[in-house]
């Protein structure tokens, strides 16, 4: 959660800047693979739409993923899936309206939703790994 309130708390233009970095690596690759043509603007564009929502779904993903598992520490046995998307979507929410106070950066219903789903991925990861590992033998 700090990371994503840290990364949420940058300006704008700052932002911009690390994601245009990856774009900047991602694009070069691409353009030496595909050729420059008259496309090199809409690859560039939608390189940074990618790897923008990539980090969400990425960060959000191990949030559901350790939020989940904590609860289930705590002993929790029921409902965490459900728990975890409701506390993912809440956070994304509230990351959102966070951006409304920072200079260059709005609130987006797309980028909660995103969120959401990352968390839900990372609950669903929690949730499959139980299911499918062995209990370990008793002597």
């Amino acid at each position: 959660m700090s990371v994503i309130f840290f990364l949420s708390s940058q300006t704008g233009a700052d932002s911009e800047k690390i994601s245009g970095a990856m774009q900047t690596v991602f694009g070069s690759l691409l353009i030496k693979i595909f050729g420059t043509g008259g496309t090199q603007l809409k690859i560039y564009d939608a390189i940074e739409f990618i790897i923008r929502k990539s980090a969400h779904v990425f960060l959000f993903f191990c949030l559901g993923l350790s939020f989940s598992l904590t609860v289930k520490n705590y002993g929790v046995k029921r409902n965490i899936f459900l728990m975890t998307v409701i506390f993912c979507f809440l956070y994304a929410a509230s990351d959102e309206f966070h951006q409304l106070f920072i200079d260059g950066r709005s609130a987006e219903i797309r980028d909660v939703m995103i969120d959401t789903i990352g968390g839900a991925a990372g609950a669903l990861a929690n949730v499959l790994y139980n299911k499918i590992k062995k209990p370990p033998k008793r002597l």
